[in-house]
């Protein structure tokens, strides 16, 4: 849920509980009002009709207040409670419903007799009344505050569309074009401390890539030329017939170890570039051609390992990439497959819409398999595996949001991907 929409909710929310709260209060004092008028003049009507007894001594039930109704009740016992004033309901015999009235009641002694008297009055015309401010109040609150609420949201889509241009720029923020964001001064103090705050952090963030780049490839540059030199240079040594045996070994060693430390090289550098996300360039790969075109570069080496390869297509799985990297990515695995197997045994290459797998018969790990698509990580340490093929495996796969797992069963190791 959004800012703006999450406060809007809490205002509405504020807004109803505000609402009903006044609109009870107000109910109740004005009806607290209408009921002290009403009791005023029943108290009035109470010293007119005290009066009316001392000047006369009798009442009669002619006697009449214009409209009020007075009812007397001989009465033998006063000590109980008697409520002044309360609510009853009297039958109208004209319109034949009940009539709400205010009573006031009390006792009077009128010649040798006691008396409960009670005066009333209608409320039918103070309800009317109450009703009519009630309702006049509730419609010119709910306006009041729909207006509040609608001017509310209209400022605060103002106030915010700083904030939301300054996202829009941020997302659309690449790294690789080497530039800081260009955000406009604002007016208000916190956007534009947050303005300035991304400006001096892309500006670094374009500054160190552009660095760690030229860094890298300067590395990689610097070091694949003497690595380059020392293998011409061991390569024609080897050629020479003038060496002992064991002065043979030592040059086949150091051949060996230029070699890998250039393949170490090459490997750390491409997942420096995946890391920096140099490989923008996309397409779309249909992944089961690839997948026979590379089986087809690897024949020679399946027949060398006497390895029986099984393809099974249910399906064609077409993912956005760069090309090089899904050469990359099933290179790795199908070297992966080949390393670790034996002589004579399979490979089985599946592939559907959704996924890819490829299974190789093997030894069972040594290592935990959680740790196998670290870098470094591989199932023997003497071998002469640099430990990096799955480890830029998982790489690319998290680059395209790909899934990658790996299972061991019926003495096959498994690898699938699955495009999420």
């Amino acid at each position: 849920m959004k800012l703006l929409s999450r406060t809007n909710l809490y205002y509405i929310f504020f807004l109803v509980i505000t609402f009903v709260i006044i609109s009870g209060s107000f109910y109740l004092v004005v009806q607290r009002m209408i009921y002290s008028e009403v009791e005023e003049r029943l108290a009035v009507e109470r010293k007119d009709f005290e009066k009316f007894i001392q000047t006369r001594g009798v009442w009669e039930e002619s006697c009449y207040f214009v409209e009020d109704k007075i009812e007397l009740n001989t009465v033998t016992d006063t000590l109980g409670t008697l409520a002044s004033f309360k609510d009853t309901l009297l039958f109208n015999r004209y319109n034949q419903q009940l009539v709400p009235f205010r009573q006031h009641s009390f006792y009077s002694v009128i010649g040798p007799k006691q008396y409960k008297v009670s005066i009333r009055k209608s409320l039918i015309e103070s309800n009317k009344l109450l009703k009519f401010i009630t309702v006049t109040m509730l419609l010119s609150l709910s306006v009041g505050l729909l207006l509040l609420f609608l001017f509310q949201r209209r400022t605060s889509k103002t106030l915010w569309q700083p904030f939301y241009e300054t996202l829009s720029k941020a997302k659309s923020f690449e790294v690789n074009d080497g530039k800081a964001l260009v955000l406009q001064r604002e007016d208000i103090f916190e956007f534009n401390e947050l303005n300035s705050e991304l400006v001096k952090m892309t500006d670094k963030i374009s500054r160190d890539y552009k660095n760690l780049k030229e860094f890298t490839e300067n590395a990689s540059h610097e070091i694949q030329t003497p690595l380059a030199m020392i293998n011409s240079r061991v390569e024609n040594l080897i050629q020479e017939k003038d060496f002992k045996r064991h002065q043979m070994g030592w040059i086949q060693d150091i051949h060996e170890s230029t070699l890998r430390l250039s393949k170490l090289n090459h490997a750390l550098l491409l997942l420096s570039k995946i890391d920096n996300g140099q490989f923008y360039e996309q397409e779309n790969i249909e992944l089961g051609k690839l997948v026979v075109a590379k089986l087809m570069a690897f024949d020679e080496i399946f027949n060398l390992k006497d390895l029986a390869v099984e393809y099974h297509k249910a399906g064609d799985m077409t993912l956005r990439m760069n090309q090089t990297l899904a050469d990359i990515l099933l290179n790795n695995l199908i070297n992966n497959a080949i390393k670790h197997n034996f002589k004579g045994g399979k490979i089985h290459v599946t592939i559907s819409s959704t996924r890819f797998a490829i299974k190789n018969t093997g030894e069972p790990l040594l290592v935990d398999a959680k740790t196998l698509f670290e870098r470094f990580k591989k199932q023997n340490q003497s071998s002469s595996s640099l430990g990096l093929g799955l480890a830029i495996v998982k790489k690319i796969c998290e680059l395209y949001n790909m899934r990658v797992d790996y299972s061991f069963a019926m003495g096959f190791h498994s690898i699938t991907i699955r495009n999420q």
